[in-house]
């Protein structure tokens, strides 16, 4: 039983947790200057805080859904734990990108400015460049990786 919710759990954090730190990325786009702000009255939790915390929690949900060992039935291949790796380090960094370029183009004076509140550094640009060099490099692995003789040649 434990075993079929499993799935279900993992779809849902993953695709809901995707949706809060999406919600919180469009606020910091237009709202920069309140995005420390409680989320609500009720609830004493950062916005940035939950942004952050529903991208990890998607990441991992993403990450844990690529482990197991059920497979879904659109994807080709059994694959593998490196192949569920390399797709998360593909999709999650190129999404923190794309966020940082849009903050990027809304508020410009931030690029310089520490990205979370959680450590000093990275700087916003910095960790941009950084995923953005991070989903590039996990892309070309996962590529070679399909044409891969020991790994399945010409998988995908």
């Amino acid at each position: 039983m434990r075993r079929a919710l499993t799935g279900p759990v993992l779809d849902v954090a993953l695709v809901h947790g995707l949706l809060g730190w999406l919600y919180v990325a469009a606020w910091a786009a237009t709202r920069p200057d309140t995005l420390s702000g409680s989320l609500t009255s009720w609830l004493p939790l950062r916005r940035d805080t939950f942004g952050a915390l529903c991208f990890a929690v998607s990441a991992l949900a993403h990450l844990a859904r690529g482990l197991r060992v059920e497979r879904v039935p659109w994807r080709r291949g059994r694959g593998d734990r490196t192949d569920a790796l390399l797709r998360t380090l593909t999709g999650y960094p190129l999404l923190a990108w794309a966020y940082l370029c849009v903050n990027s183009l809304t508020h410009p004076q931030t690029i310089d400015r520490q990205l979370t509140h959680f450590a000093a550094v990275p700087t916003e640009g910095t960790a941009a460049v950084g995923c953005f060099a991070l989903s590039a490099a996990a892309l070309l692995a996962l590529r070679l990786r399909a044409r891969h003789p020991v790994t399945g040649a010409g998988r995908g």
